[in-house]
């Protein structure tokens, strides 16, 4: 029983670790493609001059 419940503890530990990360992988794709449209709106709206300068 013993066995069994250290096995059991291990798959929940392991499931666990696998989840966290692919939601950290998920969060930090997310905001790298919001850094990257931030970007692309910066250099590409028609007042990307001014923004760009500062106003």
């Amino acid at each position: 029983m013993k066995a069994q419940n250290t096995k059991l503890d291990a798959d929940i530990i392991e499931f666990y670790m696998r989840k966290a990360h692919s939601e950290r992988s998920e969060a930090f794709t997310g905001a790298l493609g919001g850094l990257a449209a931030m970007v692309k709106n910066i250099f590409t709206a028609p007042e990307a001059g001014n923004m760009a300068r500062g106003h």
